[in-house]
C-alpha cells in the first residue's frame, strides 16, 4: 500500500495551524552550508509563510520561504514545545 504524497495544500494547512508557535529550521544556504534558526511562525501567505527569527547579536530578523521549500526538504522544520523538539508536525 502506497503512502499518500503531501501536497502544497497539504504544507499551507500544516503551517497556518501552527502560525504563531515556536519552531526551529535547517535551511540549505548554499549547496554545502546549511543554517540553523530559532524563532516563530508569523505570517501564512498564499505562496510564503514568514518566520521572525530571535538573533541575541542583532535585532530579530524576518525570513520567508515557500511552502515548496518544505515539500522539497530544503527547509527543515521542527516544532518547539516547552523546550522540546518535535520533528512529527512537519514530517513529510
Amino acid at each position: 500500500m502506497q503512502k499518500k504524497k503531501a501536497t502544497i495544500s497539504d504544507v499551507k494547512q500544516v503551517v497556518n495551524r501552527y502560525q504563531g508557535c515556536r519552531i526551529k529550521l535547517e535551511a540549505h544556504k548554499s549547496k554545502k552550508k546549511l543554517y540553523h534558526k530559532e524563532g516563530t511562525i508569523e505570517g501564512v501567505y498564499p505562496s510564503i509563510f514568514t518566520v521572525m527569527v530571535d538573533n541575541e547579536k542583532k535585532p530579530s530578523q524576518r525570513l520567508s520561504f515557500s511552502y515548496s521549500d518544505v515539500l522539497t526538504r530544503s527547509v527543515k522544520i521542527n516544532l518547539v514545545e516547552n523546550g522540546v523538539e518535535d520533528a512529527t508536525a512537519f514530517a513529510f
